[in-house]
């Protein structure tokens, strides 16, 4: 191998030298407890230093308070200051200027790589676009992304970059601002080990000799890496156990009795010895004294750092790198226009919406007869869905796509200091003016003012086409003050549709404006529907079906009159709901620059805990139990003695991926497919009772060839796979189906996790599913002892947490999730990076956990690994070596791995990693043309070597008679059963219960959302009185009934998708079907929907005075069940069919929205075709019913305000004289009966939907 690598230089311009100094930093947490304590150091200026050590040892929070992003609800204690240097002036500049990598790479997943770096260094350099350009390539080239700088970054939806190449993206888009100061959050994780040693050796050149200080927390530096540092920092349960140079870290421990063996990573040692093993009490008791007595020397030994009083005076504060306002919007717009020109399917969808709508509501509400009540009655409505409709839809998907990427972006950047919330929003309004903030109310308002047969003249057009279109902007600059609100959607949501309910309360249409209650009149001047609504009602019926102009006693200025609007009230509305559009904006920038996004500690949960060490006993009551449940692990263990070992053989396996490209206009031919190659022809051996590693660089293949031996491969119609080859178990060929039903397959992210459980739980509740066939004891049993050998003792009752919620760590996630799998002691165990996020510590321990369960009877372990370290590659049993492309390079034992290298001529040098070797001697440097050159040359000999070397032996020979046989019987015993549905069921319900109590945003969608609508329902038409305005108010209210239809689908925004993903991941490792699922998720839904119903109807009924009687009551709350769950199911049907949230959005909110208008109470003169598609629709018969309940035949109606005949008579002296005169009389009965129907087909088709996805269809 060639140690001499030619250097690459970057054009950064010279950074300001500066050191820290960190005096007694504590850091506490809510009541005092301690994360960080006593910290001293001194880092100097043009180094760079690594905080390691364990999971929970502190690593993170001490980064993030010396980086200044500390929480709020975090305390500190000491100090820590900024000392620059003494530097010449003309040279160097002035400004100290800091950058932060987080843990989680957040990154826009619709740009490449190339891209993603040019636009981070338009928003924080000054340079020229050549020298930016420049840079950019020389970064891209040092990081070893020029594989794949044209590739899309991706996400779970569409898969782009590995997460290692994801992580060296992220690094870059920090090393792009040239920081004096650069604070890394774990920069290695997720990297295989030689790119980690070149990210590292980048960054000792950039800090060497350019000045720069560099500050990282990291998990499992390998040996080199460690020696490429300057000072190191040990943390061990927040003390600091060692800060010093690393040259004097050997020496240091050797003092203190600790000799580092010659051939291990002395940094894996010294974590190991500073860390606490949790395991069992005895061995925590141990660790913990040594630990102790280490933390003591180190107090004992540190030397303060000493102040200087000349550079006191020159503390400053650090900066981030910006651009000026003007760039900064020109950048956003560029970028933002190009990632809504690559996501095609929300595009086409946005331009979709508004004429589908637009035509279906121009259907509905299609030229009434204007000279009739019922025809005036339905161009009021269509003018109100013009005003309303097309804004709440827009409202909607805004919120969601905000929060799901847009505003994540944002914070980031916001965080880094390169954008400002009036360049976000300007560019945003900028990027999205054609195709959105004009095309979409253009699009509705062209289809919707010819078909609802408004007055034809360009005034009139011109004026209704701007007051939809203010209306629009007013839903985005509402849409982003409900997001600055709250990240979250259910929050933003509710917010929102609050919002919108309150306005078109306040409007005039639902209850009329001069008859509001006086403590809610004034409301209509502080909502923009009322001036929209009343701009387009004075635009069509001023002077309508007048004689003369001005006449009073006309049907259209009659109709202004009693609404309460003037004539020719155009202008004033307008410009007024414009200013409001400003002022959300102006809100909105507000919110964004006072309130910074906080992620908060995750409580632990209260549970009994016995004296020693806080480990739990399972108590079995008697002496009987404790037998019986010994005996049955007895008899699992005889039973697990009895296995075959199975040897598992790959011939031939190969992977092609095929992605087909629509037709484009530059494309002669309709459509075109790339071919990529990433599995070649493996041929491979696992062997059982020993640890199988897939090792390789990133690219390699080492996930995909895991996913593709458990099937988890799905293709989809613009993506799909081609596989070669066959799978043998003891050389009897087996279809895929036999290795995934026998195999347990442990993912690389742990995304699926229930953030809300506890570690305890989630095991508990796995446990319950997985070992249904034991006892509850044996069940409690097998999981503390598999809590005890994972090392989770300490956070057992801790919520595991997500990206909001912090709970456990990253490695302690892991460990859970390797956890469920290990419940069922499968024959067969896949896992993927099993250690990527753990500090060696854990990952070493994690490691021990492996090798003694291949040690079992029938066991086979298969895992990918990135870094092994030394102790680890020892305890390896069998090793799949691949290269970039997925070709093999070595598969058989270890031990003879080195002597086949070294016949080839690569002899691992002594003091080092043999993994890390050779790992690097199969990996292309990309950094620049000559090492590219150089690697690519030596990989292709050694997988050349390695083909020659498969031709000369036949061990992958398989005898053709018997590669034909299967012998069934033979694995029978190994194949799971799924839980039964009782067992299933109880699980789901329960788990489901905890996971939304513990939610508060959640468990407010559910509870919240129903009755805040009744609420203000209530506030606008109570009292409803007997005259002839509350014929439009009763109608008004029982209308609004159907906005429950919205709040059932955002409710299932908010709830469904996380229970969705967590049984989607449950479903495929066949622990339940389908069933048990969605009746546990309607079990939950129901009560909580039927609680929120009996509040609304409280509001409505009671309140509102709408007929005051208990039948009414409770076919009131009855309606509102059905409305609100049957919103619900039409959000499961679609979230299933369509993973892309917002597209989900928009489809669900067009149904939803169609079903609401064609209730039968805007529209009076709807055709014979629409009304038939109306009996699919819940809403229309919960609006007939709750209507005729409204207006009873013994209701007695006054006409002193108006509604009088020509004969003085009263228009309407009953309530059923209303129902005749409106068409709206129905047999409540029957519709009763109808409507619970419904609600069951609705059901019905949500849970086909899931069970074609999952077991039929399969898409």
């Amino acid at each position: 191998m060639d140690t001499q690598l030619v250097e690459n230089e970057l054009s950064f311009a010279t950074a300001r030298r500066v050191s820290l100094e960190v005096s007694n930093l504590s850091v506490l947490a809510s009541k005092d407890v301690p994360i960080v304590r006593d910290i001293s150091m001194k880092i100097n200026s043009g180094s760079i230093m690594a905080i390691i050590g364990g999971s929970g040892s502190g690593k993170t929070t001490l980064l993030n308070v010396l980086a200044s992003k500390m929480s709020k609800s975090l305390r500190q204690t000491g100090s820590f200051s900024f000392i620059p240097e003494s530097v010449d002036k003309e040279h160097i500049r002035d400004d100290i200027t800091t950058a932060y990598l987080t843990q989680q790479d957040i990154l826009s997943a619709r740009l490449t790589c190339r891209e993603t770096l040019q636009y981070a260094s338009a928003l924080k350099l000054r340079e020229s676009k050549a020298e930016r350009r420049k840079l950019v390539e020389e970064l891209i080239a040092e990081l070893g992304l020029r594989d794949c700088a044209d590739t899309l970054v991706g996400d779970s939806r569409h898969p782009g970059l590995s997460g290692g190449e994801k992580r060296r993206l992220s690094i870059g888009v920090q090393m792009i601002s040239n920081p004096s100061l650069l604070f890394l959050d774990e920069p290695t994780t997720g990297l295989d080990a030689y790119s980690a040693y070149l990210v590292v050796k980048t960054l000792r050149k950039l800090s060497h000799k350019g000045g720069r200080t560099f500050i990282m927390s990291i998990h499992q530096p390998r040996s080199d890496i460690i020696f490429l540092l300057d000072q190191v920092c040990i943390l061990s349960r927040g003390f600091n156990v060692y800060c010093d140079d690393v040259n004097n870290m050997v020496p240091y421990f050797r003092e203190l009795g600790f000799e580092a063996p010659p051939h291990a990573n002395p940094a894996d040692y010294f974590i190991d010895i500073c860390s606490v093993d949790s395991r069992s009490p005895q061995l925590m008791q141990q660790t913990q004294n040594r630990l102790d007595e280490l933390i003591k020397n180190w107090k004992a030994h540190q030397r303060l750092p000493e102040a200087c009083p000349a550079l006191q005076n020159a503390k400053v504060k650090p900066t981030m790198p910006s651009v000026s306002f003007l760039n900064q919007v020109r950048v956003l717009t560029e970028r933002s226009i190009k990632l809504n020109m690559r996501d095609p399917t929300t595009m086409v969808a946005l331009l979709f919406e508004p004429v589908v709508i637009g035509v279906i509501t121009g259907w509905i509400f299609f030229k009434p007869d204007a000279t009739s009540l019922k025809g005036v009655r339905t161009i009021t409505s269509a003018l109100y869905s013009a005003a309303a409709l097309q804004g709440y839809l827009f409202l909607l998907f805004e919120i969601y796509r905000l929060c799901e990427q847009d505003i994540k972006i944002y914070d980031r950047e916001r965080a880094e200091g390169c954008v400002t919330p009036w360049s976000f929003i300007m560019a945003r309004r900028l990027a999205n003016f054609v195709f959105e903030d004009l095309a979409i109310p253009f699009l509705f308002s062209i289809v919707t003012f010819f078909m609802y047969g408004l007055s034809v003249n360009a005034k009139s057009f011109f004026v209704y086409f701007s007051v939809v279109l203010l209306v629009h902007q007013c839903s985005a600059s509402f849409a982003l003050l409900s997001v600055a609100i709250s990240r979250d959607f259910s929050q933003a949501s509710l917010v929102g549709n609050l919002n919108y309910t309150l306005q078109s309360m306040a409007c005039g249409f639902f209850v009329n404006a001069k008859t509001m209650p006086v403590y809610v009149r004034w409301t209509k001047y502080i909502t923009y529907l009322w001036y929209s609504f009343g701009a387009l009602i004075s635009n069509q019926f001023t002077d309508f079906a007048c004689e003369a102009e001005g006449q009073q006693s006309c049907a259209g200025n009659m109709v202004l009159e009693t609404l309460g609007y003037p004539r020719f009230w155009r202008t004033t509305p307008v410009i007024i709901v414009f200013c409001w559009s400003v002022a959300f904006y102006i809100c909105a920038i507000t919110i964004l620059y006072w309130k910074t996004v906080d992620v908060s500690l995750a409580k632990r949960v209260k549970t009994k805990k016995n004296a020693q060490g806080g480990i739990k006993k399972v108590e079995t009551g008697t002496e009987t139990n404790r037998l019986e449940t010994d005996m049955e692990a007895n008899t699992l263990e005889a039973a697990a003695a009895c296995r075959e070992a199975i040897t598992i053989k790959i011939r031939g396996v190969s992977l092609k991926v095929h992605k087909r490209r629509l037709p484009s206009i530059k494309s002669k031919r309709g459509g075109s497919r790339d071919c990529i190659s990433i599995l070649n022809d493996i041929n491979a051996v696992f062997k059982p009772n020993a640890i199988n590693a897939i090792m390789g660089p990133s690219g390699s293949g080492k996930s995909t060839l895991l996913n593709l031996l458990s099937g988890k491969l799905k293709s989809t119609f613009l993506e799909f796979f081609e596989t070669e080859g066959n799978i043998h178990f003891n050389d009897n060929q087996v279809s895929q189906h036999v290795f995934k039903n026998m195999c347990s397959f442990v993912p690389q992210d742990d995304d699926h996790l229930l953030a809300q459980l506890t570690v305890k739980e989630t095991l508990s509740f796995a446990a319950e599913l997985r070992l249904h066939h034991i006892s509850p004891a044996a069940r409690n049993l097998r999981v503390d002892e598999l809590i005890s050998e994972l090392g989770l003792n300490h956070c057992e009752d801790t919520l595991v947490g997500n990206e909001l919620i912090k709970g456990i760590s990253g490695g302690e996630k892991r460990r859970v999730s390797m956890g469920i799998h290990l419940l069922t002691d499968p024959p067969i165990l896949l896992l993927d990076e099993p250690t990527s996020g753990l500090d060696s510590f854990t990952s070493f321990k994690v490691l021990e956990v492996l090798a003694n369960i291949s040690q079992k009877p029938g066991k086979t372990v298969i895992l990918t690994i990135h870094q092994p370290r030394a102790e680890m590659f020892k305890q390896l049993g069998n090793i799949l070596l691949l290269a970039k492309g997925g070709r093999v390079a070595y598969n058989g034992c270890p031990f003879d791995m080195v002597a086949y290298f070294g016949h080839l001529g690569f002899e691992c040098p002594p003091f080092t990693n043999v993994a890390d070797y050779f790992l690097d001697i199969i990996s292309v440097n990309t950094q620049n043309d000559i090492n590219e050159a150089k690697s690519r040359e030596r990989v292709s000999s050694l997988l050349s070597s390695w083909d020659q070397q498969m031709k000369e032996v036949s061990e992958f020979s398989i005898d053709s008679n018997d590669s034909l046989k299967y012998n069934g019987f033979i694995h029978q015993e190994h194949t799971r059963h799924k839980a039964s549905f009782r067992v299933a069921y109880q699980v789901c319900v329960r788990r489901q219960f905890k996971t939304i109590t513990r939610n508060m945003e959640s468990l407010g969608a559910r509870l919240a959302q129903i009755p805040g609508v009744g609420i203000i329902l209530a506030l606008f038409f109570a009292p409803v009185k007997h005259n002839y305005a509350s014929v439009s108010n009763r109608l008004g209210l029982v209308q609004q009934s159907t906005a429950l239809y919205f709040t059932g689908m955002l409710t299932n925004l908010a709830c469904y998708p996380g229970e969705r993903n967590y049984f989607y991941q449950e479903f495929d490792d066949g622990v339940y079907g389908v069933t048990p699922f969605f009746l546990g998720y309607m079990t939950i839904e129901l009560p909580m929907a039927a609680l929120a119903s009996s509040l609304y109807a409280v509001f409505t009924v009671l309140v509102c005075g709408l007929n005051r009687s208990a039948s009414n009551f409770f076919v009131t709350m009855y309606c509102s069940v059905i409305i609100s769950t049957c919103g619900e199911a039409l959000g499961i049907i679609t979230n299933t069919l369509f993973t892309t949230p917002g597209f989900v959005v928009n489809v669900v909110s067009i149904l939803l929205t169609i079903g609401c208008v064609m209730s039968g109470l805007l529209s009076l003169q709807m055709s014979r075709v629409l009304r038939g598609f109306n009996y699919m629709s819940p809403v229309n018969y919960t609006a007939m019913i709750m209507i005729n309940y409204a207006f009873p035949g013994d209701l007695r109606l006054t006409c002193s305000d108006g509604g009088r005949n020509a004969d003085g008579s009263c228009l309407f002296s009953t309530g059923t004289q209303v129902l005749e005169s409106y068409g709206l009389e129905h047999n409540t009965s029957t519709y009763l009966g109808i409507t619970i129907c419904v609600w069951f087909v609705y059901r019905l088709i949500a849970y086909l939907t899931l069970r074609a996805k999952l077991e039929w269809i399969k898409w």
